[in-house]
């Protein structure tokens, strides 16, 4: 294993724990009402492209205005910088927009922080973030792609976290929120992951005989979003291999399995 696979898994690990707590997922493209079109996607290494931030949204009848903006510093010794860029709501349901604003933050500081500690001192090294925002009936939620750069690697290492907040109540939905049983939903992610990652990504066979990544836990499924096709999840950099392949799992895949309340993201 090459310098920057050993770096890359490293880091991974440190940002597992980090960002489980964010919840959500990834999508590719960007409109201003109703979730956006998130097809699953193969395997592929690097941050998403950059996106035109839309200029507003609707979600739960409440309509909100966005934001995109950026941060950006340096560590002491010039050897790292850094910027961060979120997208920011306004308007609508003020505890709506407070809660989603916060927790945007917080997910961009969360893959900030470990690479900062990743890095060492060992060489210069950049880190940039691009978000995608997406407003669905129920929900409000936003993927945010980190690319960190070490000027010593081979390549870079992709990094991914998403917040999803509810729009009915301003609270975050995580895993645990969206099923009746945990549980039993991580199972059937795990059982969706193995029959539809390998012919996305064109590795292994189908289906994917149990790895640690496919295995029913909450870290390994933190990464989602409701789409109108079902739950997009977003898989880590070498999570399975160098690459942050995207997977989605039909709602009628999780019929019976979603708590009360989560069948309105159906209609994001």
């Amino acid at each position: 294993m090459g310098t920057c696979s050993r770096r890359g898994a490293v880091l991974v690990s440190v940002l597992t724990i980090s960002l489980t707590a964010c919840g959500g997922s990834t999508g590719t493209s960007n409109t201003t009402t109703g979730t956006t079109k998130a097809t699953a996607t193969s395997a592929s290494a690097g941050a998403s492209p950059t996106t035109a931030a839309p200029t507003s949204g609707v979600s739960n009848k409440q309509k909100y205005s966005v934001t995109r903006s950026t941060a950006g510093d340096a560590t002491t010794d010039g050897k790292g910088r850094w910027t961060l860029v979120v997208d920011t709501i306004t308007g609508g349901d003020p505890q709506v927009a407070g809660a989603f604003n916060s927790a945007v933050h917080s997910s961009a500081s969360g893959q900030l922080d470990p690479v900062k500690r990743a890095a060492g001192s060992d060489g210069t090294w950049t880190f940039d973030t691009q978000p995608q925002i997406y407003f669905g009936g129920a929900s409000v939620s936003e993927l945010i792609s980190g690319l960190f750069s070490p000027a010593l690697a081979a390549h870079p290492t992709s990094i991914v976290s998403t917040v999803v907040i509810d729009s009915r109540s301003a609270k975050p939905i995580t895993l645990g929120d969206l099923f009746t049983d945990k549980q039993a939903g991580l199972n059937k992610l795990s059982e969706q992951t193995k029959a539809l990652l390998p012919g996305l990504s064109g590795v292994g066979p189908t289906p994917m005989p149990d790895a640690p990544g496919n295995a029913p836990t909450e870290a390994n499924f933190a990464n989602w979003i409701p789409t109108p096709e079902g739950v997009e999840i977003h898989f880590a950099d070498y999570q399975f291999f160098h690459g942050t392949p995207v997977i989605t799992v039909p709602w009628s895949a999780l019929d019976g399995l979603l708590a009360p309340g989560m069948d309105a993201l159906r209609g994001n």
